[in-house]
């Protein structure tokens, strides 16, 4: 009995495992006010290469935003852009705007704010999910 109970156990584990995500979230910038790039994270060495990323805005009036993600390997000083996403006008009057990068590995990340103006004091926050 305990042997049997053992393998389907065992074989729920085995067939389920592809299905579980692996994925973990940063916030690469959390309420900015001025261009800059933010700090880096170390993601070690975890096979990130997809990434899902918002950004949000606390205030619809804003009328340019541009943020580059950028990475390397080393967490050193020198980071290549790993893409530049603009905000549209429909997504700065809904205060968020996604996109995503796809076969980008990397062991260090970080977000840089290029551009912010117009609004009242507006403030920009950056949240990446890396999917293994």
């Amino acid at each position: 009995m305990k042997r049997s109970v053992l393998s389907v156990v065992l074989a729920v584990v085995v067939l389920a495992t592809p299905f579980i995500a692996c994925a973990d979230t940063w916030t690469l910038l959390n309420g900015v006010t001025a261009a800059g790039a933010g700090r880096f994270y170390d993601l070690g060495y975890g096979p990130f290469a997809k990434y899902s990323c918002d950004v949000e805005i606390s205030d619809s009036s804003t009328s340019d935003v541009v943020v580059a993600i950028e990475g390397n390997q080393s967490c050193g000083s020198r980071y290549s852009v790993m893409t530049t996403y603009t905000m549209s006008a429909a997504e700065r009057a809904a205060q968020i705007g996604s996109f995503s990068i796809v076969d980008m590995p990397t062991r260090c990340i970080r977000a840089n704010l290029k551009t912010l103006t117009g609004g009242t004091s507006p403030t920009v926050t950056v949240r990446c999910t890396g999917v293994k």
